[in-house]
């Protein structure tokens, strides 16, 4: 497995997804709402004609709406979601983890130009969703 991760932003906080769990980065777009999902998924969207469920990352982690402006496209084995996402900063190598994590979403931490970013577990996250 790479440190390579994009790096995005999420209600004001950092975050780190692993560059192979990340199939695209793609526009917020118009989300067609499903009646009775759980308040973190904000309904499917179709790209390019595979219907994909949209996730507020922000909900996931208990953290304030934000202002998203893209869809984050992962996959954890079979199952591909899209996560909400103020912005996408970047794609780069991350440093060693050497933050101490409590939260189960996250696989570490680390300190990037002065910002602590949590590197996100993304089987984890999809896991969290399925399960309520």
């Amino acid at each position: 497995m790479s440190d390579v991760h994009v790096h995005v932003r999420v209600a004001g906080e950092h975050y780190a997804l692993p560059v192979e769990r990340v199939l695209e980065v793609a526009e917020l777009d118009t989300i067609a709402a499903v009646p009775g999902a759980p308040p973190e998924i904000l309904g499917v969207r179709n790209l390019r004609g595979q219907v994909l469920p949209v996730v507020a990352l922000a909900a996931v982690l208990g953290l304030p709406g934000g202002d998203p402006t893209r869809v984050v496209v992962v996959e954890s084995g079979e199952l591909h979601a899209g996560l909400r996402v103020d912005e996408v900063l970047d794609v780069e190598e991350l440093p060693p983890r050497s933050e101490a994590v409590e939260s189960n979403l996250l696989s570490g931490a680390c300190m990037v130009d002065g910002e602590l970013v949590g590197v996100l577990d993304v089987d984890a996250v999809l896991s969290s969703i399925a399960v309520r």
